[in-house]
């Protein structure tokens, strides 16, 4: 079967309500305004909320009461978040984190645009552990950090929250490695993912 790069939660739904349920179901112990869901998903107030009617009408996610004396301040102050008691929340919660973060190519392939690597690793939010201390673990020298920073903030939309990520040169990234640091050992000791190695350094 030939592989493909596309999303697949975008291709079972609309590309802004997977947006919008990757963000509340990766954030599930967060509330978000309706101005917060569109800052985090890239998404226009409008879109989102359109999306989020259809989502509420499903219960796929719950909606908590704003306060204002006008219906549009009561709008703008409420806040939402996963449906924890959706019959099918806890298979959908598998398949965002499991299924749909498999965009492995396309974030090696922007990630290697910023300088010479030498390895590339992802964890946290990619493999749906948020527990881990960095997302992202790029090895490499002459990195350009600008670039990398706008290319990180590039991911954050899809993934629906900050991405957490470290830069060490080769030489860093070799003696980290024989000292066991801290920010290594728990990225390498618990679930991640080698995009890119060239000296073997894994």
């Amino acid at each position: 079967m030939k592989k493909t790069s596309r999303d697949i939660l975008e291709t079972l739904l609309t590309p802004a309500r997977a947006k919008i349920i990757r963000l509340l179901i990766l954030n599930d112990t967060e509330r978000f305004t309706l101005a917060e869901v569109a800052r985090r998903t890239g998404l226009s107030p409008r879109a989102t909320r359109g999306e989020l009617d259809v989502l509420l009408k499903g219960s796929i996610l719950r909606e908590e009461k704003g306060e204002g004396k006008t219906s549009a301040a009561r709008l703008r102050s409420a806040r939402y978040t996963a449906n924890a008691t959706h019959p099918y929340m806890n298979a959908l919660s598998s398949f965002v984190h499991e299924v749909s973060p498999e965009q492995f190519e396309e974030v090696e392939k922007a990630v290697r645009r910023v300088g010479r690597l030498s390895a590339i690793v992802v964890s946290g939010v990619f493999v749906g552990d948020q527990t881990r201390p960095a997302d992202l673990i790029v090895v490499g020298d002459y990195i350009n950090e600008d670039r990398l920073e706008k290319v990180v903030r590039t991911f954050e939309p899809k993934y629906g929250r900050e991405i957490r990520y470290a830069v060490f040169s080769t030489p860093e990234f070799r003696y980290r490695l024989t000292i066991h640091d801290r920010i290594l050992r728990d990225t390498l000791d618990h679930p991640h993912r080698v995009l890119f190695d060239k000296h073997n350094l894994l």
